[in-house]
């Protein structure tokens, strides 16, 4: 990860760890990252765990959405938002960054996450 590039603008990490057992979960996170997005605050999303799940290009995830809003991951995506993975979750769920996962995301190993959430605000859902 290229810690250049950060600045001194407060970061939230929102970190999701859920997806088709409790989409509610996923879709919380999701929200709150675009909130965030939207009130012009850094935020990145960071899945972990089956959250992974999330950041597959087909299946449930594609319409992961609450009432009244758009698909919540692809409104993130537009709005300018990071999506991070778990390198060993890809792995426990037999998903690699070449195979089925949306474009952009970026993926991580558990040292580039921890220097990711190091200073920053995190909030897990």
């Amino acid at each position: 990860m290229d810690m250049t590039a950060m600045t001194t603008t407060p970061l939230s990490v929102i970190i999701i760890t859920h997806a088709g057992r409790d989409p509610g979960a996923a879709t919380l996170g999701f929200l709150t990252a675009s909130a965030a997005l939207a009130a012009g605050k850094r935020v990145a999303v960071l899945l972990r765990g089956e959250g992974v799940l999330c950041a597959t290009s087909e299946g449930w995830a594609a319409g992961l959405r609450a009432a009244g809003y758009p698909p919540l991951r692809d409104a993130y995506c537009a709005a300018g938002g990071t999506i991070y993975l778990s390198q060993p979750c890809l792995r426990r769920y037999w998903l690699n960054a070449d195979n089925g996962l949306l474009p952009g995301v970026r993926v991580l190993s558990i040292e580039d996450m921890a220097a990711l959430c190091v200073g920053a605000t995190t909030v897990t859902f």
